[in-house]
């Protein structure tokens, strides 16, 4: 697999400051935690919409699902910069 099959489904624009470094540093006082759902194609689908239906994650945020190598089965990830106190 390759790396660039796992980054977010956007258009990357280095001009843009909203959007985050995907492999740089987090912000000083916060820390990344990473996301990762394993399963059918049609799970991952359906959780991924339940977490954005409860305004947690973006669709476009979560990578592509990936084949694992395991029949019937996808993986996708998403990596987020949490604040923490």
């Amino acid at each position: 697999m390759d790396i660039e099959n796992f980054l977010p489904n956007f258009e990357y624009n280095p001009n843009n400051p909203n959007l985050p470094e995907l492999f740089g540093q987090p912000q000083p006082g916060r820390e990344q935690i990473k996301h990762i759902l394993i399963g059918s194609p049609k799970i991952v689908r359906v959780t991924i919409y339940n977490l954005y239906s409860r305004g947690y994650a973006q669709v476009h945020e979560w990578s592509t699902p990936q084949p694992t190598g395991n029949s019937g089965e996808v993986i996708s990830i998403l990596i987020r910069h949490l604040l923490v106190d």
